[in-house]
């Protein structure tokens, strides 16, 4: 499993005189099976009967495998997500349980079913970037009581059902071309306006119309004049 790689379960060390502590390490000290002392970086001494826990506090991802979960409507939907955790307190990180990183596991497995559980699928489908805010307050307390904090929860994929994308995607195109014939509308009564107000304008000035065929006749158009007086322009 992800979580278990570079596991700071280590192998004590019982034997040697000396104990380096990385920069990025802790060392807890068992002596006679009874916590002694927790030791930052730095080269320490051993002393005998001692048994020294070497814990890497580094941040580390957590990745939840795909969860299939039903919605509060009954629809079954396909979640993973991602989270960073890292040890906070040494010693109560060894203590408090056999396997922490398998306890904070089924702890944000359990928060993620719940939150998909207490929605509708439509919820979900508009909430991929808020479905787990606050999960990391939520479990909190349970985390801390392990020596480590989780940060930084996030929705990795959400697959729907294939139908359920179906029915989205035609959705979503019907949309569109509503929004591209409600365009296609407004152009063409727009045009029809300013063609209405041209006419209005001609017929309440047609010296106006006059003026119009004078600069087409000087741009090149052809002008013919009926006996009634009227004009036309090609």
């Amino acid at each position: 499993m992800p979580w278990t790689v570079n596991d700071p379960r280590v192998v004590p060390i019982a034997r040697g005189r000396w104990v380096e502590v990385a920069l990025w390490e802790s060392a807890v000290v068992l002596r006679d099976g009874a916590h002694i002392a927790t030791h930052g970086a730095g080269r320490h001494r051993r002393r005998r009967r001692s048994r020294w826990y070497v814990l890497d506090l580094r941040p580390r991802l957590l990745i939840i495998p795909t969860q299939e979960v039903l919605t509060a409507d009954g629809v079954q939907v396909r979640l993973s997500l991602v989270a960073t955790a890292q040890i906070t307190d040494p010693a109560l990180w060894l203590f408090a349980s056999a396997d922490p990183f398998e306890a904070i596991y089924a702890t944000l497995q359990v928060r993620l079913r719940d939150r998909v559980a207490s929605l509708e699928l439509s919820d979900i489908a508009g909430s991929r970037s808020t479905l787990l805010d606050g999960v990391d307050e939520e479990i909190e307390p349970i985390v801390t009581a392990l020596g480590a904090t989780v940060t930084g929860v996030t929705l990795k994929d959400i697959t729907l059902p294939a139908e359920v994308r179906e029915a989205v995607a035609e959705t979503a195109l019907a949309r569109q071309r509503g929004l591209a014939e409600l365009e296609r509308a407004r152009s063409e009564a727009a045009s029809l306006r300013s063609l209405a107000n041209t006419a209005k304008l001609l017929a309440d000035n047609p010296a106006l119309m006059e003026l119009r065929t004078l600069q087409a006749a000087a741009a090149g158009a052809t002008v013919i004049v009926h006996r009634d007086g009227a004009l036309r322009q090609d």
